[in-house]
């Protein structure tokens, strides 16, 4: 065997088992005390086994993003250990548990998870629940104007990496990756079904930004946003066919199939990629987190500070 097959098998490999350490680190460390005292530890452990990852495998058509490794941690430290928690408690959570509450008079839309079947059942429901919540609302940020106006920045970066996973206005990110699982929460679901069901979204979705040039292999790819996948949707150049993007889904693939938006072209065997990865208008990839937290790019010209 050559040390090119050598390499691809491992690929093969490799991406999968990661991605299964992750998850179940995730599982296993639900509820532990030492999680409360490190803010943010599972999703920076997350982000870490992908930049090991990353540097291991080298992704051939990858593009260096340290220029903007600044502009990288500003924004991974804003969503993960602040979007969230702000977002979620004050507007989120009010407004989810505004409701059930004038509907039923409850806290909750079904008064026991019981009231939702037994607990495998609840599994496959969040399964679904919770992929389609999340893509339902990822396509529409594609399509409305001022969504796709936060959420474009996104776009921007020129590869996938584990350290512009979470390059995002807060509240773009948040509609995307807080409000679903409140929503979930306030359903009525069994809480485990809820952390395995969706923990394995949430881990998938974290993956689908990892810039190691792994191969996920046909399974994973079928079911899963994986970065094959997911560059596609990152694409400069939409895929004939589509008219906004592709691959919506964020972490299950699953709806993507279903309303025929899934676009992964294959050669013998192998995922093909896009050449270019970019914002579909052109736009550089911005560099000040402070001009995309504000949205410099559509202030009218006499708000924008002067250049240099």
């Amino acid at each position: 065997m050559t040390t090119k097959k050598k390499i691809l098998s491992i690929s093969f490999i490799v991406f999968p088992a990661a991605l299964f350490l992750v998850y179940w680190a995730k599982i296993y460390t639900n509820g532990q005390e030492f999680r409360s005292a490190i803010p943010g530890l599972t999703a920076f452990a997350t982000l870490g086994v992908m930049f090991i990852l990353e540097r291991i495998f080298h992704y051939k058509k990858g593009v260096s993003q340290k220029p903007l490794a600044l502009r990288d941690l500003s924004s991974t430290l804003m969503n993960v250990l602040v979007t969230g928690k702000v977002l979620g408690a004050m507007v989120y959570t009010p407004l989810v548990l505004f409701l059930p509450e004038i509907m039923f008079g409850r806290s909750l839309f079904f008064a026991t998870p019981a009231d939702l079947g037994p607990f495998w059942l609840q599994l496959f429901l969040v399964l679904m629940v919770y992929s389609f919540f999340r893509y339902s609302v990822h396509r529409i940020q594609h399509i409305i104007p001022f969504l796709w106006e936060l959420h474009s920045y996104h776009h921007g970066v020129t590869d996938l990496k584990a350290s512009n996973t979470y390059v995002s206005h807060p509240v773009d990110f948040s509609l995307r990756n807080v409000l679903p699982p409140v929503a979930l929460g306030f359903i009525g679901f069994d809480p485990m079904a809820i952390v395995i069901s969706a923990g394995l979204l949430n881990t998938a979705s974290t993956f689908s930004h990892c810039g190691a040039g792994l191969h996920a292999g046909p399974i994973l790819n079928y079911f899963f946003v994986t970065p094959e996948v997911h560059r596609w949707h990152h694409s400069a150049k939409v895929p004939e066919g589509h008219k906004f993007s592709v691959n919506y889904g964020v972490g299950f693939a699953i709806w993507d199939r279903i309303f025929g938006t899934f676009y992964l072209p294959v050669e013998d065997g192998i995922p093909v990629q896009p050449d270019r990865l970019g914002h579909p208008s052109g736009y550089k990839d911005e560099g000040n987190y402070f001009k995309l937290f504000f949205l410099w790019r559509y202030m009218p010209k006499f708000m924008r500070p002067k250049e240099g």
